[in-house]
């Protein structure tokens, strides 16, 4: 049997993609759940599954060393209010990596985990490792276009989007007639988007981009069926994300989806 690859799971049917393929490609695959926040169904995909507390970082480590892990990969969404969170306990480990970060930004805090995995051998790989042909190409996928209207919105979006990503404060932007009605913070892009379905109406224009240093170990934009269901029911016109970095979970019938909605859904690439 191969060696053993170790998957850090949070949220949503990100983990699940990455375990079947990685298995598919041969892999061993085994998977440490984040309590509260990953789907023990994962089980059903992995060799083994098991799961730590959020702030438990000490024991995910032995856990991975345990399984003989010397590579893995973080899949699934984990909200940063967990650290306001009074209920989460932080191990030892943990608070020396909160002790260490100069701020709490996905890259200061993950990039610190990432160095600590490190020194026990662990690398963890790009999250897209195993999903390359999930990654949204340029250009509309979706049979409806931009109109020119929504290529302008696409354009502020873009701009508006890059700089959010960098500043660390979320990936997705909401526009419309080239007004900026909502962005995304800890709430999330489902609830930003209903958000500006209720501030604007139907019309409006989604742009989900990666930040402009984006570490692919982790955080990269995740496309999903119940986002574009949500877009749909916010009367979303056109949904824009970004070429080569933005994975379109469930492809086939996320397109489909987007199809059956009358929905624009588009790869785009930074300007």
């Amino acid at each position: 049997m191969s060696e053993p690859c170790a998957i850090i799971a949070g949220a949503g049917s990100f983990p699940v993609h990455v375990a079947r393929e990685a298995a598919r490609q041969g892999l061993d695959v085994v998977a440490i759940g984040l309590q509260g926040w990953a789907d023990p169904g994962l089980a059903a995909s992995v060799r083994s599954y098991e799961e730590v507390a959020v702030g438990e970082l000490g024991r995910l480590i032995d856990r991975l060393k345990v399984h003989h892990t010397r590579q893995a990969i973080m899949a699934g969404k984990v909200s940063k209010a967990l650290l306001f969170d009074p209920r989460v306990q932080f191990d030892a480990e943990a608070l020396a990596i909160l002790g260490q970060v100069r701020d709490f930004s996905v890259t200061g805090l993950l990039g610190a985990i990432a160095a600590r995995l490190s020194k026990d051998g662990i690398t963890l790989l790009d999250s897209s490792t195993f999903l390359k042909p999930l990654l949204c190409p340029v250009g509309p996928v979706t049979r409806q276009v931009p109109t020119g209207e929504q290529e302008e919105d696409i354009r502020t979006g873009i701009r508006a989007a890059r700089q959010l990503a960098a500043m660390d404060i979320g990936q997705t932007v909401v526009v419309k007639r080239k007004v900026i009605v909502a962005v995304e913070a800890l709430e999330g892009t489902d609830a930003a988007i209903q958000r500006a379905g209720g501030l604007a109406g139907p019309g409006c224009v989604v742009v989900k981009m990666a930040s402009p240093d984006q570490d692919m170990r982790f955080d990269l934009p995740v496309l999903g069926l119940q986002t574009i269901a949500t877009a749909a029911a916010a009367g979303v016109a056109c949904l824009a994300v970004e070429a080569g970095k933005a994975l379109l979970l469930d492809k086939d019938a996320l397109i489909a989806k987007a199809n059956e909605a009358g929905l624009c859904l588009i790869g785009v690439e930074p300007t």
